[in-house]
């Protein structure tokens, strides 16, 4: 089934450097399976062709907090949920993931954003719609088919997917430009969960099937 590239958007979950860059408070988790992966290159590759065809593409970077996490109550689920916090993993960055000020949170370089673009704030849970204006955009822009790109795979990307797929979208997960912490984490959301809410593909395979 092809896709009409005005219908199409690809929502790309998280790509910081906490989770992305040497130095970044959860980058060793991810490291191995983002080279084995070469998730980055395939992002790129994909971002850049999706752009040609006049895909939107839509960036869902997770929420920066102030040190210490005052946004939130000291020893909460929200609080003890996010991994690296008062975790003084890279001096130089700061303490904790998600710390503003620091180049953790920011989007990295080789996914600059773009003009044309769209860059959506707000995201604090693994569901990069339940706290922002996603679904609200997604629907201003007319879309129908969403391709679910990011990191974790299993975690916030398919949490998302879970989503789209309830809210009534057409949800295709791009394989190769997702990755988590290990291959068996992959494996299972591309084997079991994935197919039961959607299409699970390449980034090559999708591009080649949008018009």
């Amino acid at each position: 089934m092809s896709m009409p590239a005005e219908k199409t958007a690809i929502v790309l979950i998280e790509p910081q450097n906490d989770f992305l860059s040497p130095g970044g408070t959860m980058y060793a988790h991810i490291a191995d399976q983002l080279a084995e992966r070469g998730v980055i290159g395939n992002l790129q590759a994909l971002l850049a062709g999706a752009r040609a065809k006049g895909i939107k593409v839509f960036y869902v970077p997770f929420h920066s907090y102030e040190k210490g996490f005052p946004e939130l109550k000291a020893g909460g689920p929200a609080v003890e949920g996010l991994r690296g916090v008062e975790m003084d993993m890279v001096a130089d960055w700061g303490t904790g993931a998600w710390l503003r000020g620091t180049p953790g949170p920011e989007i990295i370089t080789e996914l600059t954003p773009e003009p044309g673009d769209i860059v959506i704030e707000g995201k604090k849970t693994l569901d990069a719609f339940h706290s922002t204006a996603l679904d609200y955009l997604l629907r201003a822009n007319e879309i129908e088919h969403v391709a679910m790109t990011g990191f974790h795979t299993n975690w916030c990307v398919e949490s998302t997917a879970r989503s789209a797929y309830d809210k009534g979208y057409r949800v295709t997960v791009l394989a190769d430009c997702t990755a988590t912490d290990t291959e068996e984490e992959q494996s299972y959301a591309e084997r079991i969960i994935f197919p039961r809410i959607g299409k699970v593909m390449t980034s090559t395979e999708f591009l080649a099937g949008v018009v």
